[in-house]
C-alpha cells in the first residue's frame, strides 16, 4: 500500500454505517479518521476520499447471514466441498453464497470427520451491497460478515482460546453478542437496548445477554461461557454490574490500542477488524456472482486479447521473414540470369510435339521437370518423347532419345552423362537406363525414373 494511500473499512451491522479510514505503518494501524454516516451520506463521503483510498473493505448485516460448524467424514477435497454445499443447502436453502475454512479432524462414531467452518451471506444482500459501492464507481477487495471481522481482531488480541468466550458490542438502538469456542463462531445475536429513561439499570439488557448465555449451555452441554468482552459506546458501569450478580463471569476489558496508532475508544470493533485481515491468508471473503462474472468476463477477453496478439505476431514475423527471403532472391536473381537464358536456350531445342503435350497434360510439376530437363540434357543429345505417368509409388517417368557423338564412343560416353544427371537431380529418383542401341555412330536410348516430389 502506497504511503498516501488509504485503507478504507466499512460496517453495516449497526443502524448507521461504521467507517474507519487508516493507514497501515509497519506493524501498527495508524487510524486516520472514524465517523458515524447514514446509508444517504455514504456516497458523498466515498467521492471525497476517492483520490486517497486504495482498497475497501466491507462487513454486512448480521440478519441473513449465517456463520455454522459443521463435522462430515473425511474425503478428498472436491468431494468434501460437495458434502460442506449440500449440508449448507439443506440447513439454510440456496439462496445463500457461502465459504468453508477447514478447522481439522475430529474423532468421529466409526471414523475420522473433518470440523468446517461455514460462513454465508444471502445473496440478494451482498449483491445490493455490492451495487451500492458500484454506483460510486469503486469496488471493495472483500465482503465478510461482522463476526468474521470480530474474529480476526480477537484473535490479534490473543483472546480467544480454549475457552468459550462471550463478546459484547453494547450500542443504541441494537447490540450485538458473538460466543466463541477458540476460532468457532458458535452464536451469534442482536439484542435491543432500550432507552435509558425507560431502562436505567440496563437490567432488561443484561437479562437478555444472560439468557443467551444460557441458551449457549443448553446448546453445548460440556462447555460454558467464562469470560465476557465488552465494548460499545453505551457500554454504562450499570450494565456490567447486573453482568456480574446474574452470570459470575470474568469480565475482560476490552483494549486494542496494542495494535492500532491512534485514539480508537470509540471505533466500531468490526471496523478494526476489517483491517487486520490479512487478504493472503483469509478464507471468508465473499465475492458477488455478477462480480465473480464480470472477472471471468475480462479474464477471457485478456486471453482472447492474448492470442489474437500472438497470431499478429506470428503474421507479422511471417511478412518480415518473406521479405527478407525475397530480398536474398533478389540479391541472387542477378547471379543466375545468365544460367537461367542456357536452360531456356536448352528448351527451345525439346520439339514443339513433346511440349504442347506437357502443358496439355500437367499433373505433376511441369515447370519444374522441364527445367532440370534442360539441365541434365548434355549438348549432342536430343529428345524424341517423354512420358508420365501415376503410379501407386507416384509420378513415373521416361524419356526416350538420340546421343549423336562424334564415333561410336563419344555417344556412349554422351548415353552415359545424361543418365549420371539424371542420377545426381534432386527431381528425379530411381533412376534407370532401360535401354540402349547402337545405330552406326549415334545411340538411342531410353531412361525411366521416379519424381522425388
Amino acid at each position: 500500500m502506497g504511503e498516501n494511500q488509504m485503507l478504507l473499512c466499512v460496517d453495516f451491522s449497526g443502524e448507521k454505517v461504521n467507517v474507519l479510514l487508516a493507514k497501515k505503518k509497519k506493524e501498527k494501524i495508524e487510524v486516520v479518521e472514524s465517523l458515524e454516516l447514514d446509508v444517504s451520506e455514504l456516497g458523498d463521503y466515498l467521492t471525497s476520499k476517492s483520490g486517497k483510498i486504495e482498497e475497501i473493505r466491507v462487513s454486512g448485516l448480521l440478519e441473513n447471514t449465517f456463520h455454522k460448524i459443521l463435522s462430515v467424514p473425511d474425503m478428498k477435497s472436491k468431494m468434501l466441498k460437495e458434502a460442506v454445499e449440500s449440508e449448507v443447502i439443506k440447513a439454510f436453502g440456496n439462496d445463500y453464497q457461502f465459504k468453508q475454512q477447514d478447522l481439522g479432524e475430529v474423532p468421529g462414531p466409526s471414523k475420522v470427520n473433518r470440523k468446517i467452518m461455514t460462513v454465508g451471506m444471502k445473496r440478494d444482500n451482498l449483491e445490493e451491497l455490492s451495487k451500492l459501492f458500484a454506483d460510486y464507481r469503486v469496488k471493495p477487495s472483500i465482503f465478510t460478515t461482522y463476526p468474521v471481522a470480530l474474529q480476526i481482531l480477537l484473535e490479534k488480541m490473543e483472546l480467544l482460546s480454549e475457552e468459550t468466550l462471550a463478546f459484547v458490542e453494547i450500542a443504541h438502538p441494537n447490540s450485538r453478542i458473538v460466543i466463541f469456542q477458540g476460532k468457532e463462531i458458535r452464536v451469534t445475536r442482536e439484542l435491543p437496548l432500550a432507552e435509558r429513561g425507560k431502562d436505567p439499570e440496563s437490567s432488561a439488557l443484561a437479562k437478555d445477554i444472560y439468557r443467551t448465555l444460557l441458551f449457549y449451555t443448553e446448546s453445548f452441554p460440556n462447555q460454558k461461557v467464562t469470560r465476557l468482552a465488552i465494548a460499545g459506546n453505551s457500554t454504562t458501569s450499570e450494565i456490567l454490574e447486573n453482568l456480574r450478580q446474574k452470570a459470575g463471569l470474568e469480565i475482560i476489558p476490552f483494549s486494542p490500542e496494542s495494535l492500532f496508532q491512534g485514539d480508537i475508544s470509540e471505533i466500531h470493533p468490526g471496523c478494526l477488524g476489517l483491517a487486520l485481515v490479512d487478504l493472503g491468508h483469509f478464507s471468508f471473503g465473499l465475492i458477488p456472482y455478477s462480480v465473480q462474472e464480470k472477472r471471468k468476463m475480462k479474464k477471457t477477453m485478456t486471453l482472447f486479447s492474448f492470442i489474437f496478439l500472438s497470431i499478429l505476431l506470428v503474421f507479422i514475423l511471417a511478412i518480415f521473414r518473406l521479405s527478407l527471403n525475397l530480398k536474398n532472391l533478389n540479391l541472387r536473381q542477378g547471379g543466375i540470369t545468365g544460367e537461367i537464358k542456357l536452360k531456356e536456350e536448352r528448351m527451345k531445342e525439346l520439339s514443339l510435339e513433346l511440349v504442347s503435350h506437357f502443358i496439355e497434360t500437367s499433373q505433376p510439376p511441369w515447370s519444374e521437370i522441364l527445367l532440370e530437363l534442360a539441365a541434365a540434357v548434355p549438348p549432342g543429345v536430343s529428345l524424341k518423347s517423354m512420358s508420365m505417368k501415376r503410379t501407386r509409388k507416384g509420378w513415373m517417368g521416361e524419356v526416350c532419345g538420340i546421343a549423336d557423338g562424334a564415333d561410336e564412343i563419344n555417344s556412349l560416353v554422351l548415353v552415359e552423362r545424361i543418365q549420371n544427371n539424371f542420377v545426381q537431380s534432386p527431381l528425379f529418383t530411381g533412376t534407370k537406363l532401360v535401354y540402349k542401341k547402337l545405330e552406326g555412330k549415334r545411340v538411342a536410348f531410353k531412361i525411366i525414373y521416379q519424381l522425388a516430389v
